[in-house]
Parts: C-alpha cells; sequence; structure tokens
C-alpha cells in the first residue's frame, strides 16, 4: 500500500479581533460598531482548518511555526488540535505575543485587515529544520508572507530542492519576495496583489490575464488569479483560462482566499489534478463567504460535494 502524503502548512497563527461595521472611520472619527468576537485565524493557520476538514483524517496536516506565550497562543492551538491538525512543530515562544489582526468587515462582507504578527516574525531556520525532518513525506507545502522574508526564501529553496510542491499565498505583498518565484509550483495572488506583482491593474478577466502571464514568466509553474465573485484566471504551461465561480450570498471575504488555498493544497494531495483541484477550492472559497469567522467558515468535505453536486 502506497503511504498517503502529509499537508505541511509553514507560516502564520493569529488571534482575529473582529468588528461588524456600517462603515470605516475617517481620522478623528468614531464609529459606533454592530458586533465584536474574537476567533483564530492567521492564514497559516486558516489554511490549515480548510485542508483539515477536506481531508477528515484520511491525510494528516501537520502545522509548523510559532505563537507567544499568551492567552490568545493558547487558545489558537486548543483550536488547532481540535481540528485534528499536528502541533508538535508549533514552539511557543516567550517574550513576545502571539500575532493578532483587527479585522473590520461591511455589510457586503468585504473586509480591511490591521496586522501585528508578533511570535510570526520570529519565525525562523529553527522551523526550517522542523520541516527538514518531515520533509520525505510531504504532498504539498503550503507558505504565505506573513512570515520573515529571509526565512521564507530559505524554506522555498529547500522545497524546491526536495521537489515538494509548493502553493505560495503572496499575501501581504513583498517585492524583494518575486526573484524566489522559480522555487515556486503555484502562486495564488488576489486581484490587489497580482496588480502590485505585475504592475497591471487587475480589474477584470482580460486584465486578470495579462498580469497571471507577467507573473507566470518571473519563473512561478501556475499561476492562479482569485478573482473574487468573478471566479479565477489560471495560466500554466498547458493551461489559460478562466474559471467561473459559484454564486452565493456573501457575508464575510475574511478567509476566502485561505479556504481556497487550503482546499487547494488537499486536492493536490488527494488526486495530483489542477483542474480539479481548482474545483474544489472555488467550491469550498465560495461556501466560506456564506458564513462568519474565519476558520469557523470553513466546510467539511461532504458539505463541500453535496455543494458542487447541487
Amino acid at each position: 500500500m502506497v503511504k498517503k502524503k502529509d499537508i505541511i502548512v509553514l507560516g502564520s497563527l493569529n488571534m482575529d479581533l473582529v468588528v461588524n461595521t456600517s462603515k470605516f472611520p475617517n481620522l478623528g472619527e468614531t464609529i459606533v460598531c454592530d458586533k465584536f468576537y474574537t476567533a483564530p485565524g492567521g492564514k497559516g493557520g486558516n489554511q490549515a482548518v480548510a485542508a483539515a476538514r477536506l481531508a477528515s483524517q484520511e491525510y494528516k496536516v501537520k502545522f509548523i511555526g510559532r505563537v507567544g506565550k499568551d492567552i490568545f497562543g493558547e487558545e489558537i492551538l486548543k483550536n488547532l488540535k481540535r481540528e485534528n491538525i499536528d502541533t508538535s512543530f508549533v514552539k511557543i515562544t516567550n517574550n513576545i505575543s502571539t500575532g493578532i489582526a483587527s479585522i473590520f468587515i461591511m455589510p457586503d462582507g468585504e473586509n480591511s485587515v490591521n496586522a501585528v504578527y508578533g511570535a510570526n516574525y520570529e519565525i525562523d531556520k529553527s522551523q526550517i529544520n522542523d520541516f527538514e525532518k518531515i520533509s520525505d513525506n510531504v504532498g504539498v507545502l503550503l507558505l504565505q508572507q506573513e512570515i520573515p522574508d529571509t526565512t521564507l526564501k530559505l524554506i522555498l529553496k529547500s522545497a524546491h530542492k526536495k521537489q515538494i510542491p509548493v502553493i505560495l499565498d503572496p499575501a501581504p505583498y513583498k517585492e524583494n519576495v518575486i526573484k524566489f518565484y522559480k522555487n515556486i509550483n503555484i502562486i495564488t495572488p488576489n486581484e490587489i496583489e497580482a496588480s502590485r506583482i505585475s504592475n497591471t491593474e487587475v480589474k477584470d478577466i482580460p486584465s486578470a490575464k495579462k498580469a497571471a502571464r507577467f507573473i507566470r514568466n518571473l519563473g512561478c509553474d501556475n499561476v492562479i488569479i482569485t478573482l473574487g465573485a468573478k471566479g479565477i484566471w489560471i495560466e500554466g504551461e498547458n493551461i489559460s483560462e478562466h474559471v467561473k465561480s459559484f454564486k452565493v450570498n456573501a457575508k464575510s471575504s475574511v478567509a476566502a482566499g485561505d479556504a481556497f488555498n487550503g482546499a487547494l493544497g488537499y486536492g493536490i494531495v488527494k488526486n495530483n489534478n489542477l483542474l480539479d483541484s481548482i474545483e474544489l477550492a472555488i467550491a469550498t472559497s465560495s461556501m466560506s463567504v456564506t458564513r462568519e469567522g474565519a476558520q469557523n467558515s470553513m466546510p467539511l468535505i461532504g458539505e463541500v460535494i453535496e455543494f458542487i453536486n447541487s
């Protein structure tokens, strides 16, 4: 029997501080808002939960990262364990806080985020060493840019050398990481990130196509630009096409990209078919925006299959 490969997420863990608001305040202005709650988040954490809920213990999801020695860190770790995510390689870091993200959500589901990355920015070579300890059974590595640039570059080199498929969410945008795109199998910028990487304003399908071709020429094997309700544009060696999204009533887009990436990683490990994995990722992302929260919004595999079939 062939041993099933693991899904590895190396990246950020934050506690989300979420405010539902009717408008964004101007400088010096106070807005009375509708709702406040906290929830475990971080792009890495969100992607891990998305993958784990789809994997449903069929595949192992392992997390490599850091939290602070505080209440937020404790709650984040408890939540990851509840989701059947292996946290053996999450280091509790003294004298620095767990990362946090202040998220403001508008009535139409759009959001803005102010983040303080805290312990995430202490991720260093020791986490790369942890990755290399378990790299023999890695089926896919999910990365984001909420960790130090030097660490990100080193992990990209390590994974490329070991021929491990890498999916990078290039958020937040970092110009000095672009020269390492040649080590990436799949990159998944949204419209804003794609615009900054390509110096092309991505506002529709033709501009997404142009930006995707520019980004692929930087060295990535496959470029997937996520376009929200408009779906995605995929640009690869044997594919260049627009894939539509599902029509849903959105409540919050907070972790839509993370849902997409986590599902994409699961699909790659499950069947190694990019287009099938993209369909699964779009469905998972579409379902996530109909629910509040980040990790709480991630659907189970049975729900996604039913959603696609319906």
